[in-house]
């Protein structure tokens, strides 16, 4: 009988404490927002461009959302894939070796995809990201956008994730000559 008393009181315990929230929001705090069009990838003969610039003050339904004050965050950041076409009609992702990266405004995290840090400008008004992706050989290529920015080192704050669209589309095929 003390063992099954032990065994309900373990039971008991674990339950209660995997029981506690199913969710991460609750425990962290968060926001989600939508902003369209925020994001746009312009594409030539010999590069693609992919901007995203939007206001520290994001207009919203009925008060613009100051992400800043929300945030303290001057950085936010989306991912992208650059992909290009092989012989067999297949995608394979591009390494970093193998285009070169030009940024005009904000930054970059490089690896299997590319981070796109939009930072906040000196005048604290927006928040900006613009670089320019040059492949290294001729060829069929295709840039996935993610559709989501999130705040970036949010510290005690809130982290805000705005879900976005690209302007055109998320997947955006075009030809390197």
């Amino acid at each position: 009988m003390k063992k099954y008393i032990q065994y309900i009181t373990v039971v008991i315990i674990a339950l209660i404490f995997t029981g506690c929230t199913e969710n991460d929001d609750e425990f962290y705090a968060s926001k989600y927002v939508t902003s369209n069009g925020l994001i746009e990838v312009i594409t030539t003969s010999s590069s693609a461009t992919v901007t995203c610039n939007f206001a520290r003050l994001l207009p919203q339904d009925t008060n613009p959302l100051d992400l800043y004050l929300t945030t303290t965050s001057e950085e936010f950041f989306f991912n992208y894939t650059l992909e290009k076409k092989n012989n067999a009609g297949n995608w394979e992702y591009v390494t970093s070796t193998n285009y070169t990266i030009t940024n005009n405004l904000g930054s970059n995290q490089l690896g299997s995809y590319i981070s796109a840090i939009c930072q906040l400008d000196a005048l604290e008004s927006d928040y900006q990201y613009e670089s320019v992706i040059t492949p290294n050989t001729a060829g069929q290529y295709r840039l996935s956008v993610d559709n989501e920015i999130v705040s970036l080192d949010s510290k005690d704050a809130v982290t805000v994730t705005i879900k976005t669209t690209v302007i055109g589309s998320n997947n955006i095929e075009f030809t390197i000559l």
